[in-house]
């Protein structure tokens, strides 16, 4: 071959071949408002690392979610199809369809590696979102709160870091998809070490998960030398006070829909501000634009890059919105309608809205009458989009979700408040301000302002909009506070109107609690389904009732089969804990760790019950048991709360204030253990402190099970103080 063919084929091999596919790393934030970054206008924001990507990429100052909650607006980040589509409406109760392709479905399917760590329970892989992904990391789960008004969650540091680990074991060779949701900016808002300097407590959590996006950003950008396309967005915001919502997921208003939408890589713009009108479900066909591929068949969106380098001109485009939560949760009408680049139009319920985007962006002034041409025309693309869409899904019943689900469910909010005729349903606009103040009371209740909630929850009680929510959030409240027949009451009046079968495990605690063993006792036999809970209850009631030995055969025979031998073998550790002492309770902990060497728990619940309840006990072996437990999961609190009070029995009272104390540090709900440390603090003599962590532990827990043991103290430092003062 000449000089000339063999420049010829350098120059093909150079000039010719295709660019490596890039990485795609999508982060999300949740709960977080368009303008609370710096890019987006916000001069007091902190958020360096959002605002260098705007830099570098293109801001699209005008992008929308379709629906104002976690799980419908996650489902059409990734998959492209608005809910009216992919038929996931709200949290909890619905399920992605298998039929659906997913982001990463589409992205695996091309080689990619594909990874996603998201950070709240709403997310988890029940709910099928995970599909496509070689890793979906959705370990939220913690131990239960005593009141969990609140979604199990994760920091966003340990997001990124599980993320971390995980590119750092990826094959150079293929490119990644990247998945992050950092669940941080969504109340209740606890503002990380750090942050405190922002007062603004949402703009801290913001700049906390900001901070996390930026060593994601950082680590992602050394993986390979490939380019990165990164999107980054907010499910949906969050609505301050706008149009009388405090929150999100009731109404339908941009104060929640307005989110931030951030593209930067190969083939986009930099540091262009676009105004295109664009949404949620443009993101699938903008990262497959992005890898050279047309738009499949059946995606509602558009590829932005394509939009980003043409111009900003109004179009025709039609996206829809809309909130079905408090429907599914409340019985209340459902609340959606359709949008353009410049009208959004209300379609239901009546009365119908209509606002002109381009000078009332806070929509303020209603033109349905004024415009009232304009009001027909956006109506009747309402309607036929809404008779033209072939959904997908549908929403789970009792059937398909266990009691433990249920309950947990139920507890944060998603309860069955059914029942009511079309026609009949109330209207969000109108009654959606009321639920502040139930929000409100259920934020007062986990701060253990008890007095404040159930003043707040019985006033609304006899709401009819929302007496099914409010009797589920008064009940556990009424227990935590001591107030058991209250408690009772209120779980019979919500069971009444639901029938709910996950209310009657809650019914049965607070019978328990409240000393009526053989009434809780026959409701828990009467209850269908399973969970953990309920068979611990039954065990404990049964043992309570001097039969020991059918409390064990339940365990075993509710909790059989090796998916469960852990569970299992824990929760009978726990029975002999709630037994204790009694002959053979030691010789009973050490076969269950004979089945299981390795169990932390097991170890520790081992060494516990030699420590506190083994008057012979071989001291150095309950404290190798107690510290090898906390050896294995340095950060587990249970475990470290074992070996605090396990210590101070042995005789060490210095270890055991110092691991009491960490355990404050990391949890401030750890009540028992500061009860605890009010006791070994008494009898070290520091009577000041032990005084007010018992009181503290008192008017936080008034209806715990120590609570008068904590009174009893309280009373004897009281006298002591009393004697001292008189000498």
């Amino acid at each position: 071959m000449g000089r000339a063919g063999l420049l010829l084929v350098v120059i093909c091999l150079t000039g010719c071949m295709s660019p490596p596919r890039p990485d795609v790393l999508l982060v999300t934030f949740d709960t977080t408002r368009y303008d609370r970054f710096g890019c987006t206008g916000d001069p007091t924001a902190s958020t360096p690392n959002v605002d260098e990507l705007a830099a570098r990429g293109t801001l699209f100052a005008r992008a929308f979610a379709s629906v104002g909650l976690t799980l419908p607006s996650h489902t059409t980040i990734l998959s492209g199809l608005e809910p009216l589509v992919h038929g996931v409406h709200n949290n909890g109760r619905f399920r992605v369809d298998d039929s659906i392709e997913t982001l990463a479905e589409r992205l695996s399917a091309q080689d990619y590696q594909t990874g996603a760590f998201v950070a709240a329970y709403v997310l988890d892989s029940f709910y099928n979102l995970n599909q496509g992904f070689d890793v979906y990391d959705d370990e939220t789960e913690r131990e239960r709160r005593r009141l969990e008004f609140s979604v199990p969650t994760r920091p966003a540091e340990e997001v990124t870091d599980r993320a971390l680990s995980w590119l750092a074991d990826l094959d150079d060779e293929r490119p990644f998809f990247l998945w992050a949701h950092y669940y941080d900016p969504h109340r209740p808002w606890v503002v990380d070490a750090g942050y405190e300097h922002i007062r603004d407590a949402y703009a801290a959590e913001i700049a906390y998960a900001d901070a996390q996006f930026g060593r994601l950003l950082e680590a992602a950008g050394s993986v390979s030398d490939r380019d990165i396309l990164v999107v980054f967005t907010a499910d949906h915001g969050e609505g301050l006070g706008e149009h009388g919502e405090e929150t999100h997921g009731i109404l339908a208003y941009d104060s929640v829909l307005h989110v931030p939408l951030i593209v930067a890589g190969p083939g986009v713009p930099r540091g262009r501000r676009s105004e295109a009108y664009v949404r949620h479900a443009d993101i699938v066909p903008t990262v497959l634009g992005a890898l050279g591929q047309r738009k499949p068949e059946g995606l509602d969106g558009r590829d932005l890059i394509a939009r980003a380098v043409g111009d900003d001109s109004e179009d025709s485009a039609v996206g829809y919105f809309e909130s079905q939560g408090p429907h599914f949760d409340h019985g209340w009408a459902a609340m959606d309608g359709v949008r353009t680049a410049r009208w959004k139009y209300t379609g239901a319920p009546e009365p119908r809205e209509l606002y002109d985007l381009a000078v009332d962006r806070r929509e303020l002034s209603n033109l349905v009458d004024v415009r009232a041409e304009i009001a027909r025309e956006m109506h009747g693309r309402y309607e036929e989009l809404r008779r033209s869409a072939q959904e997908i899904g549908r929403p789970l019943d009792d059937d398909d979700l266990d009691l433990e689900r249920l309950s947990r469910l139920a507890a944060l909010g998603y309860v069955d408040g059914g029942g009511r005729r079309e026609g009949e349903e109330p209207d969000p606009r109108k009654v959606g301000r009321t639920f502040n103040w139930v929000d409100g009371a259920r934020s007062a209740a986990m701060r253990g302002d008890y007095e404040r909630a159930i003043e707040t929850l019985e006033t609304l009680r006899q709401s009819e909009a929302l007496r099914p929510l409010v009797l589920r959030s008064l009940a556990p409240v009424y227990v935590e506070s001591g107030r058991f027949e209250e408690a009772i009451a209120a779980y019979r009046d919500y069971i009444e109107l639901t029938d709910a079968k996950e209310a009657k495990v809650g019914l049965a605690g607070a019978l328990e609690r409240a000393g009526r063993g053989p009434e809780a006792l026959e409701l828990v036999r009467g209850i269908e389904g399973s969970s953990q809970r309920l068979v611990a209850i039954e065990a404990r009631l049964l043992a309570k009732a001097g039969r020991a030995e059918e409390a064990r055969s339940v365990i075993d025979e509710r909790l059989a089969g090796p998916a469960l031998t852990t569970v299992r073998l824990r929760t009978r550790a726990e029975l002999v804990i709630e037994m204790a002492p009694f002959d053979g309770g030691a010789g009973e902990l050490r076969g269950l760790l004979a089945e299981a060497a390795d169990d932390p728990y097991l170890e520790s619940w081992l060494g516990y019950y030699l420590a506190v309840w083994t008057d012979d006990c071989d001291v150095a072996e309950a404290r190798r048991l107690l510290e090898e437990a906390v050896e294995v999961e340095p950060e587990n609190l249970r475990l470290l709360a074992n070996s605090a009070w396990g210590v101070y029995r042995l005789g060490d009272a210095a270890s055991a204030i110092e691991r009491l104390e960490a355990v404050l540090a990391m949890e401030t709900e750890a009540h028992l253990e500061r009860f605890r440390l009010a006791y070994v603090l008494a009898e070290q003599g520091d009577t000041r402190r032990s005084r007010e962590l018992a009181a503290t532990a008192l008017r936080l827990w008034p209806g715990a099970p120590w609570a008068a043991d904590a009174r009893e103290l309280l009373a004897r430092l009281d006298g002591a103080a009393a004697g001292a003062e008189q000498d």
